[in-house]
């Protein structure tokens, strides 16, 4: 399956835009499938003798064996015909992925992002585990955009669905502004500090396990208690190779990030909250992923 992602320029040609991608690896695959498309002659081979660079490098980095350097990212974007910004952010993409801490990876998503023309994200730690430890912090975080907001504990616990004690909701706030998550105008208004806020690219596990528990039981109880016409639930059932599920793995995170950009680009007053999911999961158990699975890592 081959979802590759185009962009159409000025002279309608269609080509691939590394904008969207947020894995050179991908990148570089897609890149290889869309020129073997456009000339049955292009090769690994002929696309080295552009480089300069062995036909086994792209194999190895595309396949997962060696990671892209910047030398060579820099001989790939020249012969790719890469303009000044889509070379920075290729660069950025390398950065990336060849991150070896969570800073450095988180860094280089926000200039990612920042290159996509979306709004910085403030990226919430293993310090800030209580706002994961409740499900309803999130919601309240989104509830005070909305226009009728009061901050009236009684009138929180009974907007929210499923409504929860007045008690909780007085300490959600007071926990959302200890920790920076809410503040106050000048008006003393409560508002979002931040237009977005995330977990860490990749942080333990138990941080976030309760408060994606607790999302994935609320979806399941909507699919009684909401009205169909105000959710959309669907789900696949699928046989994956190795392959096709790092490329499905790929397309959410881009997706993701696409529903991100629509939000802070729409100037439009809220007029409500809503839950996004996504889950793909293995319905069969491969015994010699079992490690990779529980290995206490969870992804952005």
């Amino acid at each position: 399956m081959n979802n590759i992602t185009l962009n159409t320029n000025s002279n309608n040609k269609k080509e691939i835009d590394i904008f969207s991608y947020t894995d050179y690896k991908t990148f570089l695959k897609d890149y290889y499938i869309f020129r073997k498309n456009q000339n049955h002659h292009f090769s690994y081979r002929s696309f080295a003798q552009k480089t300069g660079v062995a036909p086994s490098v792209m194999k190895d980095v595309t396949s997962g064996r060696r990671n892209l350097t910047i030398p060579v990212m820099q001989r790939y974007a020249e012969a790719m015909k890469l303009t000044t910004r889509e070379i920075r952010y290729f660069e950025i993409l390398v950065r990336f992925v060849n991150s070896k801490n969570n800073t450095d990876k988180n860094d280089a998503f926000v200039e990612m992002i920042r290159m996509r023309g979306k709004a910085g994200i403030r990226f919430l730690g293993e310090e800030h585990y209580e706002f994961f430890s409740k499900w309803y912090h999130s919601a309240i975080r989104e509830l005070v955009t909305l226009p009728d907001f009061t901050e009236d504990p009684a009138w929180i616990a009974q907007k929210l669905f499923p409504p929860i004690t007045p008690a909780q909701a007085r300490k959600s706030l007071e926990l959302l502004v200890s920790i920076g998550i809410l503040t106050r105008d000048k008006n003393g208004v409560l508002i979002q500090k931040d237009a977005l806020i995330s977990s860490e690219y990749e942080m333990a596990s138990a941080a976030l396990r309760t408060f994606q528990t607790q999302m994935i039981e609320l979806a399941g109880n909507a699919v009684e208690q909401v009205p169909r016409q105000q959710r959309e639930i669907s789900s696949l059932t699928l046989g994956v190779s190795e392959k096709f599920f790092l490329r499905i793995k790929e397309r959410i995170r881009i997706f993701k990030e696409e529903i991100l950009g629509m939000a802070v680009e729409d100037k439009s007053d809220s007029e409500t909250v809503y839950q996004l999911n996504f889950q793909f999961f293995p319905l069969v158990v491969n015994r010699e992923k079992d490690t990779e699975v529980s290995d206490g890592r969870e992804e952005k």
